[in-house]
C-alpha cells in the first residue's frame, strides 16, 4: 500500500487554530443576543469585569472542548485522484473530493504555524457555498504536494501526473505586486470603513452612552466646585472636531487592516494556474486554474474614485446569487491604479479594458422619476391624513425624495455595456462603480423581459445568467438586447460543441 493511502491525523498544534475558529463562530452565532430592543442596554448595565471574564471563560471552554473532540475524530487521506476526509463531532461524516472538481486551493500559515513548518490547506469546488475541505495544521511539504497534484489535473481528462511525487513546479511569472502605499490606499477606499463604523455603533453604543452619563456627572461636579468653566469654543465646533477625528481613526484603522491582510501581495502565474500570496499575521496562498475563471469584476468605490484606487475580483462558479465580493476567501487583487486595468486581458484573454460604453435608454430615468413622484404623493397624502399636515415626517419624506432624484440620475448614468467580439463589459453603480467582464460563451441563460411601459417604447430588460451569478441590463433597445442574447447563445453552443 502506498504511504499516501493511509489515513493521517492533524498536527497537535491544529488545536490552536480550531479553538480560535470556534471562538469566532461562537461570537458570530450569539450576536443576536444584542439585537433585541433594549437587550444590549440591559446586558451592559450589569456587565462588569468579573462577568465579562466569566463569559469569555465559558466561550473558551466550549470552543476548547469542541476543538478537542473534532481534532481527535478528524482523519484525511490523499489518493491518486482525490482527497478523502473523515470528520464530525457527534456524527462522523466522510467526504471524497475529486481533484478535477477543485476550482480554488488555499494555503494559509498563521504566525503560530511558521516556526513548526505547518500550514492550513483548504479547497473549494464549483457550487460550494464555502470551503469544502479544510486541513488545518499539516506539514507544508505535504500541502504543496497536494496543491501541485490537484493543479496538474485537467478538467478534460485524468490526472496529468499520477506519480507518487510530482515533478518540480514550473517557474512562476509575476503579473502584479502591490506596494504598502497602494495597500493602505486600498483600505482607505474599501467599504469596510462603514462596516467597522456600523459594528462600532452596534456593539459600543450602550457602553458609550454609559460613558457619556459618567462624563456628564463629572462635568456637573466640576461646575459645582469651580468658580468658572471656560469652554474653548462653540459646542457645534467641538462636536464636528470629534466627528472628524473619529472618521480619521476609522479610515486609518481600515488602511492598517488592509495592510495586514494583503501584506506583500503578489500575483503570478505558473503553467495554467493563477496564484496570489498575501498576509502579515496569516500568510495565505490562493491558487485557481484559468479554465475555472468565469469572469472578472473591476471595482472602484466613491472614495476610490477620489484616490484613483481600484480592486479586481476574479469570478468563479458559486452556489447562490448572494454577493460574495467582500468574502475573505474571494480572489481579490487590491491596490490597482488606472494603468493596471489591462490585467483584465491577462486574466481573461481577449477581455481588453473598455473606455467607451453604450448607455441604456433615458426612458429608465423618466420611468423611475415618475414612479418616485407617484409614491411620494401617495405617502404624503396618507401621512397628512393620519398625522396631520404639519407633522415633521412630511418634511423628512420630502427631503428623502429630493435626495432620491439625483441618485436615480446617477444610477442611470452608470448603467452601460461594451462588447469586444465575444467579450462583454457591463457597467453599473451609483457613487462607486463596478465593471463586470466575461466571455459570452459562459452565459448559461439569456432572459429578455419587458413591461407594458417598455413595450410601448420598444425597450426590454436583458438578464444574463453566468456561473458566478446574474447580470442585468435594463431598458435596452430591443434590437441590442436580442443581438446580445443571440450572440451569447451561439457562443455557448459553439463552446459546448468544441468541448464535445
Amino acid at each position: 500500500m502506498k504511504p499516501d493511502a493511509d489515513w493521517q491525523r492533524l498536527s497537535p498544534l491544529a488545536l490552536v487554530f480550531l479553538i480560535v475558529s470556534g471562538l469566532q463562530r461562537q461570537v458570530r452565532e450569539n450576536l443576536f443576543l444584542f439585537a433585541g430592543a433594549g437587550a444590549g442596554a440591559a446586558f451592559t448595565d450589569w456587565l462588569g469585569v468579573r462577568e465579562l471574564l466569566l463569559i469569555v471563560l465559558v466561550f473558551v471552554l466550549i470552543s476548547t472542548l469542541g476543538a478537542m473532540i473534532y481534532h481527535r475524530r478528524f482523519r484525511f487521506r490523499l489518493e491518486a485522484d482525490a482527497v478523502r476526509v473523515r470528520r464530525g463531532l457527534i456524527e462522523q461524516k466522510e467526504l471524497r473530493v475529486r481533484f478535477d472538481r477543485v476550482q480554488n486551493i488555499q494555503l494559509g500559515q498563521p504566525f503560530y504555524y511558521r516556526p513548526f513548518g505547518l500550514v492550513r490547506f483548504s479547497l473549494q469546488t464549483p457550487g460550494a457555498a464555502d470551503k469544502e475541505v479544510e486541513l488545518p495544521g499539516i506539514p507544508r511539504a505535504l500541502a504543496e504536494t497536494m496543491r501541485d497534484r490537484i493543479s496538474a489535473v485537467r478538467a478534460s481528462g485524468p490526472a496529468a501526473d499520477d506519480q507518487e511525487h510530482p515533478g518540480p513546479a514550473a517557474d512562476a511569472s509575476t503579473l502584479f505586486a502591490a506596494s504598502p502605499g497602494r495597500l493602505f490606499l486600498h483600505g482607505l477606499s474599501s467599504n469596510q470603513v462603514w462596516v467597522i463604523a456600523g459594528l462600532f455603533f452596534y456593539l459600543g453604543g450602550n457602553l458609550l452612552e454609559r460613558f457619556g452619563e459618567r462624563m456628564e456627572t463629572w462635568m456637573e461636579s466640576a461646575v459645582d466646585s469651580a468658580e468658572a468653566l471656560v469652554i474653548p469654543g462653540p459646542s457645534w465646533l467641538m462636536g464636528l472636531t470629534v466627528l472628524l477625528v473619529f472618521l480619521l481613526l476609522l479610515f486609518a484603522l481600515s488602511g492598517l487592516l488592509a495592510l495586514a491582510r494583503f501584506w506583500r501581495f503578489e500575483l503570478f502565474e505558473r503553467d495554467d494556474r493563477l496564484v496570489a500570496t498575501a498576509g502579515l499575521f496569516d500568510r495565505r496562498e490562493q491558487t485557481v486554474r484559468r479554465n475555472k475563471v468565469t469572469g472578472v469584476m473591476l471595482r472602484q468605490s466613491a472614495v476610490g474614485r477620489v484616490l484613483g484606487c481600484w480592486s479586481l475580483l476574479v469570478r468563479q462558479t458559486r452556489s447562490s446569487d448572494e454577493d460574495v465580493t467582500a468574502s475573505r476567501n474571494a480572489f481579490v487583487l487590491p491596490g490597482l491604479r488606472s494603468g493596471d486595468l489591462t490585467l483584465s486581458a491577462t486574466l481573461l484573454p481577449g477581455l481588453d479594458w473598455a473606455r467607451e460604453f453604450h448607455g441604456i435608454s433615458p426612458r429608465f430615468r423618466q420611468f423611475a422619476w415618475s414612479r418616485l413622484l407617484l409614491g411620494l404623493v401617495a405617502a404624503l397624502a396618507l401621512l397628512a391624513l393620519i398625522l396631520g399636515p404639519a407633522h415633521w415626517s412630511l418634511v423628512g419624506i420630502a427631503l428623502l425624495a429630493a435626495l432620491a432624484v439625483p441618485a436615480l440620475h446617477l444610477r442611470f448614468r452608470q448603467w452601460g455595456w461594451a462588447r469586444q467580439e465575444r467579450m462583454l463589459w457591463v457597467r453599473r453603480g451609483l457613487l462607486g462603480r463596478r465593471f463586470d467582464g466575461f466571455d459570452l460563451e459562459k452565459v448559461q441563460q439569456a432572459r429578455v423581459t419587458s413591461s407594458p411601459y417598455q413595450r410601448r417604447h420598444d425597450l426590454v430588460s436583458l438578464e444574463l445568467v453566468l456561473p458566478h451569478g446574474s447580470i442585468s441590463l435594463p431598458f435596452l433597445p430591443e434590437a441590442d438586447a436580442a443581438g446580445l442574447a443571440n450572440l451569447a447563445v451561439t457562443a455557448a453552443e459553439m463552446a459546448h460543441a468544441h468541448r464535445v
